[in-house]
């Protein structure tokens, strides 16, 4: 079956991308010089009028979509189709046609004997350059739009060559927050656009590329005690092959793509070929060096031992100074009672990756092509840790004749990694918070030998074990193909009318390989061997009729109706084994232990019908309405239909004060109001509406297990209604623009789990009322423009509040620990207060005045109860910030990208781990006479009994700490990116047969200039969960990226 679906894949799409027409059509100059090429094909009629027909397209050979076509002096006009085509009839060769397009010089042509044109149109960089991609593909004018939708093209998308799309776009969009967690190569990204909205975590906005819904499935079981974190779906992606990316931010712009889309889109539209001159050959390579920047800040006083005095039999560092003096450590070997080297970067070896792109394309009236090869290989900073992406993109299009044309694209990648790094107290980087000063790295790199298993500076213990033991311990391996792409067919019944059929795939299969060689104290024949095969699998059939009409010389309308079919299936197949028979040969039919399989699968299908009506007025006035339907197969019959409608508006008051009185002031440029509502439905996961048991296998055969939460067979789909207004502003011949939005996003019926009493733990139900609101402004200047010097600075700010309205009331407090991991603290949603607020589970006990409660010179600390909770923070920031200058000096170019937040706390128990093993900065405190702390005693009485340090930090610290003690501001200042190149004057490139040559000096991630963290990052994260982000743990160390690219045209 397989084989045959590939076979028909490239059966389909091999003729458009290979079978290009040969035409060489009679050509002759217009009279005007903009006019370009024009074919004659003269055709009157009876009243001596003349037909003449075209296609409008820019400098790259791309066509343009409603461009107006215009009878000069006369209200005869229309609009070019989905291909850039137009037919008008005129009254006569003397006629003129004017060409207007926003963004664009505007050309005029006289029609003389001509009746077929070629147009090009060239950018005019004092116009608005802004024609985004919308909901299905559609390109539109963004000036017309009734909401936000910010759109990222050109160099602006990745200067500095980043391997990684989520990285990249990191800090260019307003209102789009990227946490990627520091757990090595390829780790996961949680993503929101305007905060998060889902009490279960069903934050993360669609992918969209060129029209075919992209699956970014997050795979992490990252944890408190291990797991390992495979990142998201997104690093598939080629950078390379993506021309630009429009951002739809809420149910206003994404309507028209259904259930999915109700936490935004993320819309990537691919490159095609071009009309360049030359070979339409590119070639781009980047070569990156990784290093930690920065790490947990640690004390260098003191050594391994207790109560002042070293003890070689102590796992922490409360011993005496360093002072220098000889002992003999745990292998016999010499040591002096010193400080050895920075842990925390010394075990870390220095990262690079190189990245390596070659793409071929052209383009002509009638057909395009273009075919792209990538590779991505990346060392990482741990031992063993790789990761490599072969990318092969293939799209082509042709117009077959002057009713049927087709456009193909087929996208293959493997990505494949080694060696992941194990995170929490299983993994390497929890060893190296607590190992003390005078412990060589280096000597504990004997790990094993031939009478030890297991060989470290103390006696090694479940959490207490050489972090090299722990790289050979663990190995893994997960590889995805992938392969994704369309097949469109578009037939125009008339200039103003036309129909698209599309079948949209994507497709993966993920082979995982984990080892465990045991940690060196448990029986060796508990060493195991696990795979799994994951295999995804969805497909789109769509088809749509988009037709364009001009009433008079005033109307014009736009209307679209479609439907979708939508089907997707997953399919796992799980293998453990343990006791190999063999050392070193894991194969599952040579176990001696347990061997057993397990098997998981789920479909879904949604059906959807859609449509969408655009009313414009001189084209500055237009309300454009949505409607869209769906029939959902994971709600229950009775449930499974719902409806959601948009409306938007724009006014674009600065054309109509040029139109109507054609005395604009001439600061202003340009000038528009918006207001937009909307409404979004969303299912939910397969099988919740009835309950089924799972079957698992053991030594001793399957095993049935309940679910511990009851189903609910009258489950109805989330909605989420949001209204959105707008002011867009331009001055000064776009030297100075900004564009502001104001929305408000209520979310309800939340399909949640609740506790219940009873044969179930919780319970699915319909309830909660989640509340976004916040602003968003875009500022763009130019400063500084000269003849050969540039100065641009762009800002984006945006301010959230996710607030929890309601909640039900069987809970009035949801925990969204859905690992129910003890680190410290809870994240969860309250009534009335923030979502996403962090909870202490362990605070200080205090009186009336907020005096800590002190009993024999220790604080008391108490624990969180369901009556009794301590809110020390939020994951909310305050505000989201980025400023983007650069500069450009005749060939030379300098871009500059720092990232910013502000508000919002993090909780560092990584410090709190180092505080108990007395090797947090912290823990340098150490006065002979004992600790003083300030607080009162049970009875109102100031404190005046010390403690000693030992006992004190110990108290304080490990995974019983009040959180408290360990919270900071998570705002930070970054200077994320920076490029500084020169393109090279064609006058010396054109001898080597180059049309473009490139050299530029990169860097990411460069470093903080202000954060609150000891340390360490101010960003959290280990998975896509709103709990991660409150927790800094065992975090791969801060790190920073320089390198080099070279791009190359011929």
């Amino acid at each position: 079956m397989r084989n045959s679906f590939f076979t028909h894949l490239f059966k389909s799409g091999g003729t458009v991308l290979f079978c290009m027409a040969i035409m060489s059509p009679c050509t002759i100059s217009a009279a005007d010089s903009h006019a370009g090429h024009a074919d004659i094909s003269l055709m009157t009629s009876q009243q001596d009028k003349i037909v003449v027909t075209g296609i409008v397209t820019d400098s790259n050979g791309e066509p343009l979509i409603g461009v107006n076509v215009l009878e000069k002096g006369t209200a005869n006009g229309v609009i070019t189709g989905l291909d850039g085509d137009f037919t008008l009839s005129v009254s006569g060769s003397e006629s003129v046609l004017v060409f207007s397009y926003i963004g664009y010089k505007e050309v005029t042509v006289r029609v003389g004997s001509e009746t077929s044109f070629s147009i090009s149109m060239s950018e005019d960089t004092q116009q608005i350059d802004e024609v985004v991609v919308t909901a299905l593909g559609i390109k539109r004018e963004k000036k017309m739009l009734g909401y936000a939708v910010q759109d990222i093209k050109g160099e602006k998308l990745n200067a500095t060559g980043d391997p990684s799309v989520t990285s990249m776009l990191s800090g260019k969009v307003a209102g789009l927050q990227m946490n990627t967690a520091g757990t090595g190569l390829g780790g996961s990204t949680k993503i929101t656009l305007r905060g998060n909205s889902s009490l279960t975590d069903n934050n993360q906005p669609l992918w969209i590329i060129d029209g075919v819904p992209f699956n970014d499935n997050s795979s992490s079981d990252a944890s408190l005690f291990g797991g390992v974190d495979r990142g998201g779906g997104a690093v598939d992606i080629n950078p390379d092959d993506i021309e630009s990316i429009s951002v739809l931010k809420g149910p206003n712009a994404a309507a028209l793509y259904g259930s999915r889309a109700g936490n935004g889109v993320i819309l990537i539209t691919t490159k095609k070929g071009v009309k360049d001159k030359g070979f339409g050959v590119t070639y781009s390579g980047n070569f990156t060096w990784t290093s930690v920047a920065s790490t947990l800040e640690m004390q260098d006083k003191y050594g391994q031992g207790t109560q002042g005095v070293f003890d070689e039999t102590s796992q922490a560092s409360f011993g005496g100074l360093l002072d220098g003096h000889d002992y003999t450590g745990w292998l016999g070997q010499p040591l002096q009672y010193k400080k050895y080297g920075d842990k925390l970067k010394d075990y870390f070896d220095t990262g690079f990756s190189q990245t390596h792109n070659v793409a071929i394309g052209k383009s002509t009236e009638n057909s395009n092509y273009r075919a792209s090869f990538g590779s991505t290989e990346s060392r990482g900073m741990f031992n063993d840790e790789r990761l490599s992406k072969i990318n092969i993109d293939l799209r082509g299009g042709m117009k077959m004749n002057k009713y049927l044309s087709m456009d193909s694209k087929v996208s293959l990648s493997r990505t494949k990694a080694t060696d992941r790094p194990v995170y929490g107290k299983g993994g390497e980087v929890y060893q190296l918070l607590y190992i003390p000063n005078n412990v060589p790295l280096n000597d504990l790199k004997t790990f094993r030998s031939d009478t030890q298993r297991h060989i470290y500076y103390v006696n090694p213990g479940p959490q207490t074990l050489n972090p090299y033991y722990i790289n050979y311990q663990y190995s893994n391996m997960d590889e995805r193909w992938r392969a994704f792409g369309y097949h469109t067919v578009k037939i125009d019944f008339t200039p103003w009318l036309y129909a698209t059929g599309k079948y949209a795939f994507d497709y993966y299969h993920t082979n995982i390989e984990d080892i465990n060689r045991t940690n060196g104290i448990e029986a060796q024949e508990n060493e195991s061997y696990t795979t799994q095969e994951q295999n995804f699998y969805e497909h789109n059939l769509e088809f749509m009729l988009v037709g364009n009409n001009n009433i008079g010389d005033k109307f014009r309308i736009g209307y679209t109706l479609g439907a979708n079919v939508m089907y997707q299936k997953t399919h796992g197949l799980t293998g453990l084994s343990k006791n190999m028979a063999n050392d070193e040969k894991w194969y599952h039919n040579s176990a001696l232990g347990q061997n057993s399989a397990e098997q998981d699968m789920t479909e879904r299908m949604t059906r959807s019908v859609f449509g969408s009506l655009q009313l414009a007025y001189n084209e500055y006035l237009a309300l454009d309405l949505t409607a869209r339907n769906d029939w959902s197969s994971t709600l229950p019959v009775k449930n499974c239909s719902y409806f959601y409608p948009s409306a938007n508006l724009s006014f674009i008051f600065s054309d109509m004060i040029d139109k109507t009185w054609g005395n604009l002031p001439s600061w202003l440029t340009f000038g528009k109001v918006r207001v937009s509502a909307a409404q979004v439905g969303k299912d939910t996961d397969p099988y919740r509406l009835y309950n089924y048991l799972t079957w698992t296998q053991s030594t001793n055969g399957p095993v049935s297990t309940a679910p511990t939460i009851k189903a609910n067979p009258d489950l109805k789909p989330e909605i989420s209604s949001a209204y959105e207004a707008g002011l867009d502003m331009k001055f000064l011949n776009n030297r100075l623009g900004f564009d502001f939005t104001y929305y408000y996003n209520m979310t309800k019926n939340q399909i949640m789990a609740v506790p219940m009493s009873g044969e179930f733990a919780y319970k699915y139900i319909n309830a909660g009322k989640i509340l976004n609101q916040g602003v968003e402004f875009m500022l763009y200047t130019t400063p500084v423009r000269t003849k050969d010097f540039e100065f641009n600075l762009d800002v984006n700010l945006a301010h959230n509040v996710s607030t929890v309205k309601e909640l039900t009331a069987d809970a009035k407090y949801v925990s969204l620990n859905s690992k129910g991991e003890n680190m410290l603290v809870d994240v969860g949603a309250a009534e009335g207060e923030k979502l996403g607020n962090i909870y202490a589970n362990k605070f200080y006990v205090r009186d009336d005045n907020g005096n800590i409660v002190v009993r024999n010179g220790m604080p008391l600390i108490t624990s969180q109860t369901d009556s009794n909770r301590k809110c020390i923070g939020s994951i909310q920031p305050d505000l989201l910030m980025s400023v983007s200058p650069s500069f450009t000096y005749k060939g030379f170019y300098l871009s500059v990208l720092f990232d910013m937040k502000f508000g919002g706390e993090i909780v560092s128990v990584a410090e709190s781990i180092a505080t108990q093993f007395g090797m947090a900065k912290r823990t340098e405190y150490r006065p002979e006479e004992g600790i003083l702390i300030p607080g009162v005693n049970e009875d109102g009485t100031p404190n005046t009994t010390r403690i000693d340090a030992e006992t004190y930090y110990k108290s304080i610290g490990g995974d019983n700490a009040p959180a408290e003690e360990f919270v900071y501001d998570a705002s930070y200042i970054k200077l994320k990116e920076l490029a500084f190149g020169y393109n090279f004057p064609s006058k010396w490139i054109s001898k080597l047969h180059l049309s473009s040559l490139r050299l530029s000096f990169v860097g990411r991630n460069l470093g903080y200039l202000l954060k609150h963290t000891p340390g360490t990052s101010p960003e959290g994260g280990y998975d896509i969960s709103m709990f991660s982000q409150a927790i800094d743990f065992t975090s791969v160390p801060y790190s920073r990226t320089l390198g080099f690219s070279i791009n190359i045209g011929l």
